[in-house]
């Protein structure tokens, strides 16, 4: 009976319905970030984006794993996870339009502070990130062929992991926080699992070769 009640809310809880749960989390935990911000001042907005940024991120991580645990740990959790990673993508996109607004607030109210590669590789982020949230729909993702689609994706995917990667470690480096250190050794263990599912598919070709 128990495990009947949980293949139920497993049901319930995907596709659309996931996406918006999702989003009203992460709008929930950026809204209670806001209390505590004070929006007049630079350091109090940088608060909040950084902030913002750290509400998206299981979001990103679910989608970046999601077909690597699929695959080395298969069951029904994982495939729960392999199945929605799109709408797990798509509330990773919705966090970080909370995110670029608050850039967006900071540059108006307090200028651009920002160093000339920084600013590179948000545009970078950016700019993958609308192309593979725009193209998770069928209306654009016609557009691409199924390998352009994919390459796009497979690209955008690993751009959005490296990006905040980059600036944990680089945080790290100037501040000393181990907060940073934290994020980064996070980040570095999804890139362990697909590393490791990946060898596990190259173990299985070679032994159906």
């Amino acid at each position: 009976m128990h495990a009947s009640g949980d293949a139920r809310e497993a049901v319930i809880l995907q596709a659309w319905r996931l996406f918006w749960a999702l989003a009203l989390g992460v709008s929930g935990a950026i809204s209670f970030g806001l209390s505590l911000t004070d929006l007049h001042t630079a350091r109090g907005t940088e608060f909040i984006i950084q902030y913002s940024v750290l509400c998206a991120l299981p979001c990103l991580l679910v989608a970046f794993t999601a077909s690597s645990f699929a695959a080395v740990w298969p069951n029904r959790s994982t495939r729960w996870l392999l199945s929605n990673r799109r709408y797990f993508g798509l509330a990773f996109a919705f966090g970080m339009a909370w995110h670029f607004s608050f850039v967006a607030y900071y540059v108006s109210s307090f200028g651009n502070p920002l160093r000339p590669l920084d600013l590179a590789l948000d545009f970078i982020g950016l700019s993958f990130l609308l192309a593979m949230t725009l193209t998770s729909f069928r209306r654009f993702a016609r557009r691409l062929s199924p390998a352009n689609w994919r390459r796009l994706h497979k690209t955008g995917i690993y751009t959005l992991w490296l990006l905040p990667t980059y600036f944990y470690l680089d945080d790290f480096g100037r501040d000393g926080d181990t907060f940073y250190l934290a994020m980064f050794s996070v980040l570095l263990a999804a890139a362990a699992v697909r590393i490791i599912a990946c060898s596990r598919q190259s173990t299985l070709v070679r032994q159906v070769r």
